[in-house]
């Protein structure tokens, strides 16, 4: 069975959708981790260190090693992380999250500083709507969304 090469990102009741590229390449235990997960549904919210991130907690916990990790992102790349229960200022229990970065001022991070994320996406299209409905989750709050293979 071959792979599929993308995911696509649709908050709920909205024309905001965007599609990704997956970087198989770069990233295949990641990309096949989150591959295996899809469908599925969550909640968005900004998150609060890292400036244009938002974040979908996943209702199932994935420890994943470090691959294509870094803390240096571009607009546009899709990310994964976990941290343990204790790790960070404020972590109560552990909790992975896939998260994506909207703007050019992002950098993943906790009050201690940066945190290195897995890249294995990169959105490619159309992002403009779906860029605008991140930064509106800033003042208004979580919003509902599902991710999925496309």
């Amino acid at each position: 069975m071959e792979h599929p090469q993308h995911i696509v990102f649709d908050f709920t009741g909205t024309s905001a959708t965007c599609r990704a590229k997956l970087l198989w390449d770069d990233a295949p235990k990641t990309c096949e981790a989150i591959v295996r997960l899809l469908p599925t549904d969550g909640n968005v919210h900004q998150a609060v260190y890292s400036g244009s991130e938002s974040v979908t907690v996943l209702g199932s916990l994935l420890r994943l090693d470090a691959e294509n990790a870094t803390s240096n992102v571009q607009r546009g790349d899709v990310a994964f992380t976990w941290l343990a229960a204790g790790s960070a200022y404020g972590v109560t229990r552990d909790f992975s999250e896939i998260c994506w970065f909207y703007d050019h001022d992002a950098q993943p991070r906790m009050w201690e500083g940066p945190v290195d994320v897995n890249v294995f996406g990169k959105i490619i299209e159309p992002a403009d709507e779906f860029y605008i409905m991140c930064r509106r989750i800033r003042r208004e709050g979580i919003k509902a969304i599902r991710i999925d293979a496309g």
